[in-house]
């Protein structure tokens, strides 16, 4: 009851370069969101409080900074995957 693709000597799947390619800059595209929710809560757990206590300034320096990087990240992601778009596909040999 095994799958073709699970014994041995069975092919390999190909897959083309750019498609692979693509496709991870979509996963990292699909990523990007949680990535920010994720480090934009990170002030959250400072210390509000005692002696470990982060200032104002530097939270909001933290989350400009944050703020920033995901824009140049979305920015990135955006133009690679426009570029993936914009090339004609190779031809089969």
């Amino acid at each position: 009851m095994s799958d073709r693709a699970d014994r041995p000597g069975a092919p390999t799947v190909f897959h083309e370069r750019r498609t692979y390619r693509r496709r991870r800059v979509m996963d990292a595209a699909r990523v990007a969101p949680i990535l920010a929710l994720i480090l934009w809560t990170i002030p959250l757990i400072w210390p509000q409080s005692g002696e470990g206590t982060v200032s104002s300034a530097t939270a909001l320096i933290y989350i400009f900074l944050v703020w920033a990087g995901i824009i140049l990240l979305t920015g990135a992601l955006s133009h690679l995957l426009a570029d993936e778009v914009d090339e004609p596909p190779d031809p089969e040999p």
